[in-house]
Parts: structure tokens; sequence; C-alpha cells
């Protein structure tokens, strides 16, 4: 007899249909993969959600207390709104003009002539520049989902800094999303503490409070990329675990990872981890007779090869070649014509700058701050903020467990093919940013919520095995193990939030001491930047050279050459700091140590124009005509329009070119 829909038990004996309810429940306590579990209690979910919602708004108390660079423009005039004008107004340049000299320039991508354009009115630093036009060299996607659909639903601007919360928000309740879905499927019998750690970890090792602190340019795509990736895992997901529909949702997780890559090209790699369940279903089905293998594999290809036909014709009508993002004729804030961006070279540096450089820890508060910055390999660019992710928040070791740890447990054959598409990914999205010439702690969000997601997923698995609940199993030193493991949680959480409150505190005392000494409150920046040097121990060099500047422009020569010795000693790399200390000697009349400080200044930038000049004016009041007139015609081939050399020339009845 069949079980029927809504049938009575009529014997007091186990009748067919309890016999089959009983098997199925027996099959779903061996394997989680048959059923899907009842939900959770609205109790058990509401320390994770009270988690999750507390790191929102700490995420946004972040983006509030951010750099004052971040707020210093109208929402109008930022790069991602201005590129949405250009679309209203029918071209794919951003809706501002290139400066004339730009264009009229003979190589305008040598640094030498465009220095001058990063800094205000134009700020144009790491934007794009093409035959008379300013392009937006990071992706367009951000533009196309949330800036301009904001701007044609309310007829206003979007803050980029607004843009950055609402995307790392979003990653970070999607990413939150599918460690909630993992734990309540496999690891049902785990308690509420669970989801809270989940929704901590999710909040803290991902680096998400060290990204917010400063939301620029950069990290607008960035974190539209972030959000996609989480958005596309999150589809496939879905996709194993709903087998009807299981096509539609790898189509919206093609869709997803598409428009991620158009964010940040540098994911392009990680679309491999669309074929992992086209994969798994066709080894399924080589002996079958059933051939669903085909349409999924379509449903995996086709949206994000339209999303890249999309970005392809895009990139011609810009650039006119359908694989430049603007890479090429990029403004950037250092001296990269003619280098090589990408290479082998690069990677034993950047893994250790962001995989392996331990912090340095102080006894003041917030007690942290990065690592002493090492000798890098020629052609690397200037390193930003940094540290490693694997030595500073030790829970991400986990994920290095994980093939050992599921395979200890019954039923985790598609939770193993879900850490197989994660370590695809890691290794994908990872491996670009390892070979990049320049580093920061910003491009971690490429991967490091991957990362992420396989360390929780391990963490659960060992709870799992030191709970006895699996006869079969055991884990050597299991509640040990399992102690230790919580213990590197805490740590990695309190180490992320230690250092953004760090990176915070030291860019607001660093601008409040520069703003003193703008108004001319001199002494008074002093004891800010004291304070600041407590925070950072790297930045008294820095401070030295800013109270030194200001005293220069005060008038105040013979104090500010104090400070600019000690900021050329700290620094003894700093082209600046050489440089100021002999404006400040010419003002003291100390030419024969000015011409050596602009000696070496120009050693150490051989392309500045202003040093050249000032080295000809030292030479000359020494009585060297002949040299003088060298470096003033010099400096004229570099800037024609250098104002010192014109007007020592001038001066010499010399102005006969050689």
């Amino acid at each position: 007899m069949e079980c029927g829909r809504g049938q009575r038990k009529l014997l007091s004996g186990p009748t067919t249909c309890s016999k089959s309810l009983i098997e199925k429940g027996f099959n779903w306590v061996q394997s989680s993969e048959v059923s899907e579990t009842a939900a959770p209690r609205w109790k058990i979910l509401l320390p994770a959600m009270l988690a999750g919602a507390a790191a929102i708004a700490a995420f946004s108390a972040l983006v509030a207390c951010s750099r004052s660079y971040v707020w210093s423009h109208p929402a109008e005039s930022e790069p991602y709104n201005l590129v949405v004008e250009g679309f209203r107004q029918g071209h794919t340049w951003m809706a501002v003009d290139a400066p004339p000299d730009l264009v009229h320039a003979p190589n305008p991508y040598l640094f030498s002539t465009y220095r001058r354009f990063l800094a205000p009115p134009w700020n144009l630093v790491d934007l794009s520049y093409f035959k008379g036009h300013i392009y937006a060299y990071f992706g367009v996607t951000p533009a196309v989902i949330l800036f301009w659909p904001w701007r044609a639903i309310t007829g206003h601007a979007l803050h980029q800094a607004f843009g950055v919360l609402l995307f790392c928000s979003a990653g970070y309740a999607l990413a939150l999303g599918i460690g909630l879905a993992a734990w309540r499927r496999y690891f049902p019998h785990l308690g509420p503490w669970t989801g809270a750690s989940t929704a901590l970890a999710l909040a803290s090792v991902t680096t998400l409070p060290v990204f917010l602190v400063r939301p620029g340019l950069f990290e607008v795509s960035i974190s539209c990329a972030f959000m996609l990736g989480m958005a596309s895992i999150a589809a496939l997901w879905r996709s194993w675990h709903a087998p009807a529909r299981s096509a539609a949702w790898l189509a919206a997780a093609s869709v997803a990872y598409g428009m991620a890559v158009g964010a940040r090209p540098t994911l392009l790699f990680g679309g491999v981890i669309l074929l992992v369940p086209v994969a798994a279903v066709w080894r399924k089905e080589r002996s079958g007779e059933t051939r669903s293998w085909p349409r999924l594999l379509a449903a995996a290809v086709l949206p994000m090869a339209a999303v890249g036909a999309c970005l392809a014709a895009y990139n011609l009508a810009r650039f006119g070649s359908p694989l430049q993002f603007g890479h090429d004729y990029q403004l950037s804030g250092n001296d990269v014509y003619g280098t090589s961006s990408f290479g082998p070279r690069f990677l034993r540096d950047d893994a250790w700058l962001l995989l392996f450089a331990p912090l340095r820890w102080h006894p003041g508060f917030p007690f942290v701050w990065r690592p002493p910055m090492p000798a890098l390999v020629a052609g690397h660019l200037p390193v930003e903020f940094f540290f490693g992710a694997l030595t500073n928040l030790p829970v991400l070791l986990t994920a290095l467990f994980v093939p050992a740890l599921l395979a200890r447990l019954p039923g985790m054959s598609v939770m193993r093919g879900g850490a197989v598409l994660l370590c695809l990914l890691l290794t994908a999205t990872a491996l670009p940013i390892l070979f990049y010439a320049g580093t920061t702690s910003r491009y971690f969000l490429d991967f490091l919520p991957t990362l992420s997601l396989l360390a929780l997923i391990g963490l659960a698995a060992a709870e799992e095995i030191a709970s006895g609940r699996h006869a079969a199993t055991t884990l050597p030193f299991g509640r040990l193990a399992v102690g230790v493991l919580r213990l590197a949680l805490g740590f990695s959480i309190a180490v992320s939030w230690l250092l953004a409150v760090a990176l915070s505190l030291f860019y607001q005392g660093a601008e409040e001491g520069t703003r003193m000494l703008a108004a001319g409150r001199i002494d008074d920046a002093v004891a800010v930047f004291s304070g600041v040097g407590k925070v950072n121990p790297d930045f008294q060099a820095s401070a030295d050279l800013s109270v030194g500047l200001a005293l220069l422009g005060a008038g105040r020569a013979a104090e500010s050459s104090r400070y600019l010795e000690a900021a050329a000693e700290e620094q003894p790399g700093d082209e600046q700091a050489r440089y100021a200390l002999g404006q400040a000697e010419l003002a003291l009349g100390k030419f024969r140590e000015a011409g050596e400080s602009f000696a070496t200044a120009l050693k150490l930038a051989p392309g500045d124009a202003d040093a050249e000049a000032n080295l000809g004016f030292a030479l000359l009041r020494q009585g060297r005509l002949a040299e003088a007139t060298e470096h003033e015609f010099a400096a004229l081939r570099l800037d024609p329009n250098e104002a010192t050399a014109k007007a020592i020339l001038a001066a010499t009845r010399d102005s006969a070119p050689r």
C-alpha cells in the first residue's frame, strides 16, 4: 500500500507509510544532503542577526569617520558620477574637460607632464586619459548598477563613500547568508554561537573594517566586485541545492560574476568556478541516459560571455581595443611609464607583504601598527598600508585543514565540492594580486572573503567532529584543538578592528595637525603630531617634513631647517624632504649645502624640473655660471614653463639653447 497524501494510520503497527518516513529520517541523519533541515527557531538565528546588524552599524561609523578627502568634494564632481553624467550626455568619457596642456603635450603619459594635474583643481589621479578625454580606469559596473539608477530615481548624485558602504554591507549580508546556510544544512547540531561567530568573523577577518576607513575611488570598484562575487557564490549554492532550478541559478551566478569582472577585471580567471557544478553533473551523467549538463554548461557560459561582450564593446568605444580597460593610459600617482605592472618577480615580495608580514605591537592603545617596510625588488611600486593576513589573522589557517576535516564527516560530498569551488576561486583571485607591482590592504577584499568562508567551514567541521556525535571519526586532542581555534578566531576579530581603529586615529590626527599647520598654529600641530606618532611609529619623518614646510612657508627658515634635516635623515630616500631642505638652505644663504641637497633630490627624482632650476641657482650663487646655466636649460627641457630657470637665464643674458 502506498502512502497517499493525508492518509490516516488505521493499524496499530507500522504501516508502509510510517516505515518510509522512518527510513527517510534515518537517511537524513546519515546524510544531511537528503533533505533541507527544518528552519531553526528565530531565537537560534537571533544572535547572528544581532551580530550582523552591529557589524553594519560599525561599518557605517567607520565610513562616517573616514578620511577628509573622501568628503572633500561634492558628489556631482566625483568620478563615478561624472561617468554617469557622460552616459546621460551620450558618450563614454567622463563629463569633465581634459586640461589643455595635457591635450597638447607631445607625450601626456610622462609623469613630469601630468604630475601637476593630479592635484586640485584637476584631481586626475588614477583616471585615464586618451585622445583628449578623461575616462574612469576602474570598472563600469558600479556606475551601471548603482550610481546611474540612483541618479535616475532620486535626481541626485550618490556620494561614492555611501556607494562603498552599500556595496560592502550587501556583500557582507550575502557572505553571512552563505555561512548561515552552510551551518543550518551541514552542521545543524552546533549551537547559536555558531551563527554569531560566523557573523563576527565575516565582518572582521575579511578585513572590511580596515577597508572602510578610506572609502575612495579604488574602493568603489573593489567593493562592488566583492558584492557581486558573493552574489555569484550564493547563486551557485542555490544551484547545487535546488536541482529543479539549477540552470536558472547557475545563469544568475554567471551574470553576477561577469558583472564582477566588469568592476574588477583581475577577477576574470575566477570565472572557472562556474564550471564546477557543470563538471559535477557531467561526471554523474557519464554512464546514464540523461544529458542535462549541456544545458548547465550553456547557463554557466553564455550569460558571462554576454556581459563580456558588452564590456568589450564598451572598451572598444573608449580606447579602440576590446581588452583595454584603461590601464595603459592611467595617470597614476607613481611614475610607471614604460614599466611592467605584472610579473613573477613581484610574487615573493607581495606574498610576504600580504600573507606573512607580522604586525608591530606597542603598549599604547590601539596597540598595533603595520609591519616595518622591507626592501623590495626593483620596479615594485610604493607600498601603502599592509600586513600579513595569515600571520595576523590566524583563524584563516583553518582553511588549510578543510579537506581533511570534511573527509572525516559523513554526508559531505556536496560540501566538499563547495570547498573545491572556493579553493579554485581563492587561487584565481589571489594570484593576480600577488603578481602585481603594487600592494595594499585594500586588495584583500578580492580574495580574503573566500578564504574566510573556507576557514569558517573548517571551524564548524572541527566543532562537529569534536562534539563526539560521529563515532566513526575522531579529532586528535579534539577539545583542545577546538579551544585553540576559538582563541584564534577571537584574536583575529580583535586584530582586524584594532587595525581599523589605529588607521582611523592616525588619519584623523594627521589631518587635524595638517589643518593646524595651514592655520598657522604650528606649535599646536607639533603637539598633535606627537600623539599621532604614538599610533604610527613611522609617522615622525612625515611630521617633521610637514612642520618644516610650514615653518619655511612662514619665513622661519632657521627653525624649519632643523625639522627638515631630521626628516631627510629619517627618510633618506624622500626626494621632497631633500628638496625642501635645499630651499631652507637657500633662504639661509648656505648655497653650497643647498646645492648638495638639490643634487641629492635630483638623484632620487631625475625628472624634477624644479630641483634642476634650484640647483642651477645654488651653483650660480657660488659663482659657477657655466654649470648653473646647464642645469637651467635642463630644467626647461623638462618643463618649458619653469619660471625660475627662465628668470635666471634672462638675468644672465644667456638664453641661447644648447
